[in-house]
C-alpha cells in the first residue's frame, strides 16, 4: 500500500519561527494574498492598472507557484530577477518563473501588459513547443526588435489576450488558453533572435529545485517520501529543505502537496472519476482522507469544489 502524505507539521511560534523565513514576501498577485493553486488559471493586465498605484515601483517579491511574462510596449524599464539587474528600453519581454524574486521601476505611462499563468498551464504549452520549457523556467529580461514585434502577432495576442480576460463569455478558459498558448509560442520565436541576459540560472538553490520539481513531476502520485527525493537528488534533505524554502518559499513536502492539489483540481474539473475514484488516481488508500487533504487547503470540499465550478457527476 502507498503510503499517505505525510501530515504537515503544527507552525512553529516564538523566535525559533523565523530562523528560516523567506526574506521576501510571496503574493499570488503584487500585494495580493496567496491563494490555493488552479491549474486553469490566466491573469492578463496592463502595467498601469497595478504600478501606477505604487508610484510605477514594484518592490522585491515572488510568487509561488505562477508564471509571469511582462511585455512592454512603450517606455523604460529597471528590473531586477534574483541577483542581475538590468534597465532596457521597449519594446521588451520579462520572464519570470515561480519563486523567482523580482522588483521593476517603471517608466510612468509605461505601456504593457503583465500574463500570469500556471504551472500547470506552462507544462501544457511546453509539451507542445520544444524549447519553451527552457523559455519558461530561466528568469530573463531582453529587449527585442521592434521590425521583428511587428512581423509577429505578439501585440495583437496580447490586446486579444486583455479583451478575452475581461468577459465573462462562454468558453473563456478555453480561449484563454489558446491565446496564451499561441502568444508564448511567438515570444518563443522572437526569443531566439536575441540576446539573452539570464538571471542567477545557474544558483545552486534555483538548480536544485528545478531538478526536484522535475522528480515530483514524475512521482507525486507515488507518495515519494523526501529523504528519498532528497537521496535521488544526491543531497540531504536539509539541504533540499533550505533550498526550497529559499526559492520557493516551501518546504518540499508542502510542494509535492501543491502539485497533488493541482492535479486533483483537474481530475474533480474535467472527468467525472468519483471522488474516490480521484483519491485512489492520486495514489490516497482512503477516499475520506484525500477528502480532508482536500478541504484543509482549498476551503471547500471535493464536492463543493465540483459544485461551485457547475460539474457534478453521479457519484461523486
Amino acid at each position: 500500500m502507498r503510503p499517505r502524505p505525510a501530515r504537515p507539521a503544527p507552525p512553529r511560534t516564538g523566535p525559533r519561527a523565523n530562523r528560516h523565513a523567506p526574506p521576501v514576501p510571496a503574493f499570488f498577485l503584487y500585494g495580493e494574498p496567496l491563494q490555493a493553486p488552479d491549474e486553469r488559471l490566466v491573469h492578463v493586465e496592463t502595467i498601469a492598472a497595478r504600478s501606477r498605484l505604487h508610484d510605477w515601483n514594484i518592490r522585491p517579491h515572488r510568487h509561488r507557484d505562477l508564471h509571469q511574462v511582462l511585455l512592454i510596449q512603450r517606455g523604460r524599464a529597471d528590473a531586477r530577477l534574483d541577483a542581475a539587474a538590468q534597465s532596457l528600453r521597449s519594446p521588451l519581454a520579462i520572464v519570470v518563473p515561480p519563486g523567482v524574486v523580482h522588483s521593476f521601476r517603471f517608466q510612468p505611462d509605461t505601456a504593457g501588459l503583465v500574463i500570469s499563468f500556471s504551472a500547470g498551464l506552462a507544462r501544457d504549452a511546453a509539451a507542445l513547443a520544444p524549447g519553451l520549457a527552457e523559455l519558461l523556467e530561466r528568469p530573463a529580461a531582453f529587449a527585442l526588435e521592434r521590425h521583428g514585434v511587428e512581423a509577429t502577432d505578439l501585440d495583437a495576442l496580447g490586446a486579444m489576450l486583455l479583451r478575452e480576460f475581461g468577459r465573462s463569455a462562454r468558453g473563456r478558459h478555453a480561449a484563454l488558453r489558446g491565446l496564451l498558448g499561441a502568444l508564448l509560442a511567438n515570444l518563443l520565436r522572437l526569443s531566439g533572435d536575441v540576446s539573452r541576459t539570464d538571471a542567477a540560472s545557474t544558483a545552486p538553490d534555483r538548480e536544485l529545485v528545478a531538478r526536484f520539481r522535475q522528480l515530483v513531476e514524475r512521482q507525486y502520485r507515488e507518495h515519494v517520501p523526501v529523504a528519498r527525493y532528497a537521496a535521488e537528488l544526491g543531497t540531504s534533505e536539509a539541504r533540499l529543505r533550505r533550498a526550497c524554502v529559499a526559492v520557493a518559499g516551501h518546504a518540499p513536502g508542502e510542494l509535492i502537496h501543491v502539485r497533488l492539489l493541482v492535479e486533483a483540481e483537474r481530475q474533480l474539473r474535467y472527468t467525472s472519476m468519483p471522488v474516490a475514484q480521484v483519491a485512489y488516481h492520486l495514489g490516497f488508500d482512503d477516499p475520506a482522507y484525500f477528502s480532508r487533504f482536500f478541504t484543509q487547503r482549498m476551503g471547500l470540499s471535493p464536492r463543493a469544489f465540483r459544485a461551485r465550478d457547475g460539474f457534478e457527476a453521479s457519484g461523486n
